[in-house]
């Protein structure tokens, strides 16, 4: 019998939050896995992301009750904490109420060095209901090596939270280039599935663009695009963990310019 997820990425509005209804519509679709935005429970008003670990238990709370409501995984997109005199930007793992683990984000943004986090020290992968979860944060997949040390690990589905500036000069050509040369290429050399959830809105005054997406080694299998990069979407995907070998096995990823647009992309 093959092994099949129906996995999840959640665009929404950072600093909101979300109706235990949209968890019981996902656990009555049966959904597997969520992966919430980077930064999902900071508001707007709030200019020093430091500022927010004092709210670290609340929103572990929140996570276990989503994760009890959705009877799955859900990837707890990030938050702040503090370890010793250190802080970190963490995305925590629950499993139908119970905490699996955390990872921290190890490649941080000028922005992020500069009020004081630190980055992580180590990968993660998480062993949960027979299947292998890798989380990265963000800026993570900028760094190849990375997904080197994530295919050592084994993972089959790698959960990505993230939240992406909008760049008014951006052209929708360069949109989908990025995804594929961060995201699926990534996903390639891990040999995984991945599931990319982006923020939208504002975040600490900046304004934001969401482009989530659900790949495997190949290629896109679900996205939100750019003519709704600004809006909230949920994207359910179902995923056969057990062709993930032939995947591998397929020839290796071109170099970024020689990418195939989707249909009807240009370069504007």
């Amino acid at each position: 019998m093959s092994r099949k997820l129906r996995i999840a990425a959640l665009q929404k509005r950072v600093g909101s939050h979300i109706p235990p209804a949209v968890f019981e519509r996902l656990h009555e679709s049966g959904v597997d896995i969520v992966c919430l935005p980077e930064y999902f429970f900071i508001p707007d008003a709030v200019r020093n992301q430091v500022e927010t670990a004092g709210h670290r238990q609340r929103i572990l709370a929140q996570l276990e009750a989503y994760s009890r409501i959705l009877a799955g995984v859900v990837v707890g997109g990030s938050l702040v904490e503090k370890a010793g005199e250190s802080y970190y930007n963490a995305c925590h793992v629950f499993d139908c109420g119970r905490h699996v683990g955390y990872y921290r984000k190890r490649h941080l943004t000028g922005r992020e060095k500069a009020v004081g986090l630190g980055p992580g020290e180590r990968p993660a992968v998480f062993e949960i209901r027979g299947f292998r979860l890798g989380i990265l944060i963000c800026a993570d997949v900028l760094v190849r090596s990375h997904f080197d040390e994530l295919a050592k690990l084994r993972p089959e589905v790698i959960a990505v939270p993230t939240v992406s500036p909008y760049l008014g000069n951006d052209s929708i050509s360069e949109k989908y280039l990025r995804d594929q040369e961060y995201f699926v290429r990534g996903a390639g050399m891990a040999g995984s599935y991945l599931i990319k959830a982006c923020g939208v809105g504002n975040l600490m005054g900046g304004r934001l663009q969401g482009r989530s997406l659900i790949c495997s080694p190949q290629k896109v299998l679900a996205r939100v695009p750019p003519s709704k990069e600004m809006l909230e979407a949920a994207l359910i995907e179902e995923v056969d963990l057990d062709i993930l070998p032939m995947m591998k096995e397929a020839k290796a990823l071109p170099a970024m310019p020689h990418y195939a647009l989707p249909p009807g992309v240009g370069k504007s």
